[in-house]
């Protein structure tokens, strides 16, 4: 899946769970820094391939497997930032710049290797921290 996707269904879902609603065009369009015949395009495609339900006039909501998509997505980018600022330190502004990079390419093999080494990770701080 493109970043340009992956973007397109994080920003729905973070708007809808703010919003508890459909996000128009014109919103999308704002927050992706797009113009709104793109996003109505994307919508159109998704919408094909199940991922959000689009309506024109009304807007645009996920669907059960974009929803599982978009958190899957949330998740990734939660991690690599705990990573880059636990772990490397970088503060929390650099650390949310590079984890917006890294997550489109993070596969999910690695993603819970990752998570998996933070668990380690985390028991070593706390026996060291005692």
């Amino acid at each position: 899946m493109s970043e340009s996707i992956e973007n397109f269904l994080e920003k729905i879902y973070l708007f809808s769970k703010d919003k508890n609603r459909p996000i128009k065009t014109t919103e999308l369009a704002k927050l992706l820094n797009i113009k709104p015949s793109a996003v109505t395009n994307m919508a159109k495609k998704l919408h094909k391939l199940n991922y959000v339900i689009y309506e024109p006039y009304v807007g645009i909501t996920l669907t059960t497997k974009g929803i599982k998509r978009a958190k899957t997505i949330l998740d990734k980018h939660s991690t690599i930032k705990v990573f880059l600022t636990e772990c490397l330190g970088l503060n929390n502004e650099r650390a949310n710049e590079e984890a917006c990079k890294l997550e489109h390419a993070l596969s999910d093999d690695t993603l819970q290797r990752l998570k998996h080494f933070m668990v380690g990770y985390e028991k070593d701080k706390k026996y060291k921290d005692k």
